[in-house]
């Protein structure tokens, strides 16, 4: 009727999209997609835990799930700085400060006993992070050079690694230089044997750590294979290629490798 105001409705109805008004199996599906997606930012936050912790102690997204994971972050590997050293005919790598690259890009290695016996590749030995030349000797007890360098960066920042039994060193290779991560050390062919021997050295550089620290026997008791398994371990770590347990190694090899798996050799190598 004109004139006549209309009366507001007493209540409105509630808007259909109400979820109270869904019939039960449209509730149902909605609930169950929400579940799902949470379920799923769960899962995709978990993997990013895993992959960061990962990434931080430089070890395999495997080895994190199991707890197996290296306690020695070691940021760098032999898929790029090494890469380029090798590209580079030995020439120091663009790696960050701090950071290691394997030092035998392209190498095959042989058996494990005080240090690690390496066939080089075509970069040979390179510095596994920026290091001060200690060592630069022939004869000895290796009829060829013996050189040692004490690593200044990183979590093994005063370490020093030693690579002997080659026949000649790298252009400018003396006692007291400062060489850069994936600095030629040695050249690919140096060694008149066949391989070289890489692993580590004592803190003043003068002995291979197991004849001054672990005092073995020989270079296949279980003191020097401990030492050689630590090297063997920090090149694989990188991204290179581990040593081998032979000969009368392999009975100690079990044992060796447990002891590493169990913690019970950090702090007494200089990588475990």
């Amino acid at each position: 009727m004109r004139g006549e105001r209309l009366g507001a409705p007493d209540k409105l109805d509630p808007p259909h999209s109400s979820l109270s008004n869904l019939p039960s199996t449209c509730r149902s599906g909605k609930e169950g997609r929400a579940i799902a997606n949470l379920v799923l930012s769960f899962a995709e936050l978990l993997a990013g835990a895993v992959i960061l912790d990962a990434a931080i102690k430089g070890d395999s997204i495997a080895n994190v799930i199991q707890g197996k994971a290296t306690s020695h972050p070691l940021a760098g590997s032999s898929g790029s700085s090494a890469g380029q050293a090798a590209a580079g005919g030995g020439g120091a790598s663009s790696a960050a400060a701090g950071t290691y690259i394997n030092p035998v890009p392209g190498a095959s290695s042989g058996r494990i006993d005080q240090g690690v016996d390496y066939s080089l590749g075509p970069a040979g030995f390179v510095a596994p992070g920026r290091s001060k030349i200690l060592n630069v000797s022939s004869g000895g007890g290796w009829g060829n050079e013996f050189v040692t360098g004490q690593l200044l960066d990183g979590p093994l920042a005063g370490k020093v690694w030693y690579i002997a039994e080659a026949a000649k060193t790298a252009p400018g290779i003396v006692v007291g230089k400062i060489v850069s991560t994936g600095e030629q050390i040695v050249p690919q062919g140096s060694s008149t044997g066949g391989a070289i021997e890489a692993g580590w050295a004592n803190s003043a550089g003068t002995l291979p750590f197991a004849q001054d620290a672990l005092t073995g026997a020989s270079d296949q008791s279980r003191g020097a294979l401990t030492a050689g398994y630590s090297f063997s371990s920090f090149v694989h770590a990188l991204g290179g290629v581990p040593g081998v347990f032979q000969g009368a190694g392999q009975a100690l090899a079990g044992a060796i490798t447990q002891a590493f798996s169990s913690g019970s050799e950090t702090g007494l190598v200089p990588f475990a």
